[in-house]
């Protein structure tokens, strides 16, 4: 039995190289016409790979993301929709309260962006590669500053956490074990408004520092107050924002595709205009 001969697209035939070339031009241009034909097949393979994914996000986490005008806006949405076009995935970005996020990603149906790692979750989440690091930082009300340094420097306070919110493995420990009562809510703003209003003792911010400038900036109902707030010098933790889905939607090909993308564009600088951190805002 002969059996039939499959060649990738590209792959160098003797019989199709031009028998005017001497034996160097040969080499060359069969060399030439692989690697064209390997980066063809690498293209094929992409496209054939490519997804529509949706990916949830808080719409009330500035700088990180969040709704302008009814669209998404901020560092993630912008990492997302450039990594588009080297992946090959198309990202259906859609922000809402972060509470209805965690919903949508524990249903399986669909990815959750700017994300913590935490021991719990990582037991049931595939999670990618860092995506921007940002800090929890603690926020009082201008004049009630404390000294903070550790966790038990919070033991007996009413701190103002969000709902379904993790803060690293230590925070959420210390939350569990009541070294400090909590008050839950559904976005940043909400908390400010609450601890203006002297109803809890300081608020945990996990979009840092230059969220919170962001935030007393662009929210209504908080512009003109932010000589009202101060930002402790210590942070609670630092807090890498993921995107990660539920381990049995199946998507790890996808988070790796996004993992490679990711890594080759930052190693070329292009998302340093994202990723640069912003100007420290007031400590004192």
């Amino acid at each position: 039995m002969q059996l039939a001969e499959t060649r990738l697209p590209g792959s160098c035939d003797s019989r199709a190289i031009p028998t005017h070339l001497g034996a160097g031009r040969r080499f060359s241009w069969c060399w030439r016409r692989g690697t064209m034909g390997a980066l063809l097949a690498a293209l094929l393979a992409s496209v054939a790979h490519a997804e529509t994914l949706i990916v949830y996000g808080s719409d009330r986490y500035p700088p990180i993301s969040y709704l302008k005008a009814g669209k998404a806006e901020g560092i993630i949405p912008r990492i997302l929709q450039r990594l588009q076009a080297e992946t090959g995935d198309t990202y259906d970005i859609r922000l809402m309260p972060w509470a209805r996020v965690m919903r949508m990603a524990s249903a399986g149906e669909g990815a959750a962006a700017n994300i913590s790692w935490n021991s719990e979750r990582a037991e049931i989440y595939d999670y990618s590669v860092p995506l921007y690091l940002s800090e929890v930082v603690v926020v009082v009300r201008k004049g009630n500053a404390f000294p903070f340094e550790t966790l038990q420097d919070l033991k007996g306070k009413l701190i103002g956490v969000g709902l379904g919110s993790s803060y690293g493995n230590a925070a959420d420990e210390a939350i569990a074990k009541g070294l400090f009562a909590v008050d839950r809510d559904a976005d940043q703003q909400s908390r400010m408004l609450k601890l203006l209003a002297g109803r809890v003792d300081a608020v945990f911010v996990s979009s840092g520092r230059e969220g919170v400038r962001h935030m007393l900036e662009s929210a209504p109902e908080l512009k003109g107050r932010i000589d009202q707030f101060v930002v402790l010098p210590q942070a609670v933790s630092s807090n890498p924002l993921h995107l990660a889905y539920l381990k049995r939607a199946g998507k790890k090909p996808a988070i790796e595709r996004l993992n490679k993308a990711f890594l080759r564009l930052k190693a070329r600088g292009a998302f340093n205009d994202l990723l640069a951190g912003g100007p420290r805002w007031r400590t004192d």
